[in-house]
């Protein structure tokens, strides 16, 4: 996981933008992969990301700044995608991610966001609980005990919903058309 720094986040609470600037640059790609798991589509990802920075930024004087950050900016970024997912009520069928490889085939391409699709159509299956502790632990990289605290849950809870996730997510992937990926 991508840390910063005390400092950074003391200033993040106290409003400074430069701080701000250095927490996107540091998250935007996980929170984008997070919201790509949750979301289901690029547009909803990329629409998703942007609102957790500025909702993070709005919340900030909510962060305790003696604490570590992560921990409540995952939680704040679940929290809202949580709710973007409850105003929706529907599993979104995703559109294809556009794959910029110049130097690969059309063929191969093709293949490869086609394959996308299958997974994050897959991911869309899963149960909420399950598919924010894959992202959480796939897409931000957290440690087990981080995602624990995170979503205010137990190590065990965290270690049987990754289990039971990810024997869901092979299961969806099969029955979405990805038989030849599962080994």
């Amino acid at each position: 996981m991508t840390g910063i720094d005390r400092d950074t986040t003391q200033r993040f609470h106290d409003g400074d933008l430069e701080a701000l600037e250095e927490i996107i640059e540091n998250y935007q790609g996980s929170v984008f992969g997070i919201g790509l798991k949750l979301m289901g589509t690029v547009e909803d990802a990329k629409d998703y990301s942007q609102d957790v920075f500025v909702h993070a930024y709005e919340k900030r004087q909510k962060y305790d700044p003696e604490r570590p950050f992560e921990p409540w900016f995952y939680k704040l970024a679940l929290n809202l995608g949580r709710q973007r997912l409850r105003k929706r009520r529907e599993v979104p069928r995703s559109e294809s991610m556009p794959v910029e490889m110049v130097e690969e085939t059309a063929e191969r391409s093709f293949m490869q966001s086609e394959k996308e699709d299958l997974v994050r159509y897959a991911l869309q299956k899963l149960k909420p609980k399950y598919r924010e502790c894959l992202a959480l632990r796939f897409e931000a990289d957290m440690q087990l005990h981080e995602i624990a605290q995170t979503l205010g849950i137990s190590l065990g809870t965290v270690k049987t919903r990754l289990r039971r996730g990810l024997m869901a997510f092979k299961e969806a992937y099969v029955k979405v058309g990805g038989l030849n990926e599962v080994y």
